[in-house]
């Protein structure tokens, strides 16, 4: 009787093992793999030892409660069914989080193994984007050649940018990390390359950003206080640096600039955000308490929007994450997210200091892809952030003073 649930919780983590191999790559392997994943979870059994993994993590609660209220919203929503299930099935990420979460946290082996599995995609996306500055590569979505422009390749330009800025924090711990001398110079190269990637080759200026954000964030956490000044200073001449020799970036925050002062315009990138940020939270002073309930934003925002092509513009997502749960499900829903970001910080907090680094940096990037993009209803980037979370905040934690001062006895 016990060899089907030692297979099935084996396949659990052998289907986690590919999703990660799979996020980078495509987003069909990557839903086929995670419903895997959900089937051997189910039936592996053992439940109540799962949740109590999954429990003793401090995001967990946060994530069910900020599902809870996507479930419920159901109840007082304008939408139609259709689009709720939709939201739900957008959101299961958030379920899938708890999931991958009681798997890793106390079983080291198979985190390391799912590290592994999107260092091998995340390095082939790194050196594709390299090789397509001189070859148009065929499985590369963007075909711009020469330095500069958008390289991204199998993503979107932001979604790389976010599996880029993971590379780099995963190639700066090991580069700290590893005991060998060429193996920390390879790991440092390689973080410095994807850093280089998404400061040269990639088009986004959330990109931009979120690895300024975590580089810096990675350097202070690492640095004691007092010596905050001379990293500060170090960081600004790394970014510095990073920005005279873009040949994007100089220009494309010139243009966001440019448009900061224009009326806004469809066919823009910062217009549509200033456009959405204004009627989002007029949509959301009408009704603060619980929202108009979920999937409700497309419906009300086009019945707000001046024109039709605004509700055109606007309607799938209002580019911050953080406002579409605001209007969606009020100041609950406000609260509950934001306390996913300071539970994440909450856990960081008990790891060890390279550990937290890591954490701390990579939670910074999800903050900024949920002020500049539904980075968590939107599914590439979503798998990126969600479980990129998971990697970092499924560490080992610190022994507490308690268990030592036991153990000690």
């Amino acid at each position: 009787m016990q060899y089907p649930h030692v297979f099935l919780r084996t396949a659990a983590a052998f289907s986690l093992i590919a999703a990660y191999f799979s996020i980078p790559w495509t987003l069909a392997g990557a839903n086929i793999t995670l419903l895997c994943l959900v089937l051997a979870w189910v039936l592996g059994g053992a439940w109540r030892q799962r949740w109590g993994v999954a429990r003793d993590n401090a995001v967990t609660f946060p994530l069910l409660a900020l599902y809870g209220l996507i479930l419920l919203g159901a109840l007082y929503t304008t939408a139609p069914w259709r689009v709720v299930l939709d939201h739900w099935l957008k959101y299961d990420k958030l379920l899938l989080m708890v999931i991958a979460i009681s798997l890793l946290a106390q079983d080291e082996k198979t985190r390391e193994r799912c590290w592994t599995a999107f260092t091998i995609a995340a390095l082939f996306t790194l050196a594709s984007s390299y090789l397509s500055i001189w070859w148009r590569l065929p499985w590369s979505r963007a075909q711009t050649l020469g330095w500069g422009g958008d390289h991204s390749v199998f993503k979107d330009y932001i979604t790389q940018s976010v599996l880029m800025v993971l590379l780099m924090l995963r190639g700066l711990y090991l580069a700290l990390r590893t005991p060998g001398t060429w193996q920390r110079a390879a790991w440092l190269a390689v973080a410095v390359l994807a850093f280089v990637c998404n400061t040269q080759l990639l088009y986004g200026r959330t990109g931009y950003v979120a690895t300024a954000v975590a580089v810096l964030a990675f350097v202070l956490a690492l640095v004691p206080v007092r010596r905050w000044w001379m990293a500060l200073a170090l960081v600004a001449v790394l970014l510095a640096g990073a920005v005279l020799l873009s040949p994007t970036i100089v220009p494309r925050v010139a243009l966001g600039l440019k448009e900061l002062g224009e009326v806004p315009e469809t066919t823009t990138s910062i217009g549509p955000r200033l456009y959405f940020l204004h009627y989002g939270l007029e949509l959301f002073w009408q009704k603060p308490l619980l929202g108009w309930g979920t999937g409700a934003y497309h419906g009300e925002f086009c019945r707000i929007a001046t024109t039709p092509e605004w509700c055109a513009a606007g309607s799938f997502h209002p580019h911050n994450q953080f406002l579409f749960f605001m209007i969606e499900h009020g100041l609950p829903g406000l609260v509950a997210f934001a306390g996913v970001f300071v539970s994440a910080l909450w856990q960081a907090r008990r790891m060890e200091r390279l550990d937290r680094a890591v954490a701390i940096a990579f939670v910074g990037v999800a903050g900024v892809g949920s002020l500049t993009h539904s980075g968590i209803w939107l599914a590439n980037e979503g798998l990126a952030y969600c479980f990129g979370l998971v990697l970092v905040l499924t560490a080992p934690r610190l022994p507490s003073p308690q268990s030592t001062g036991a153990a000690r006895g």
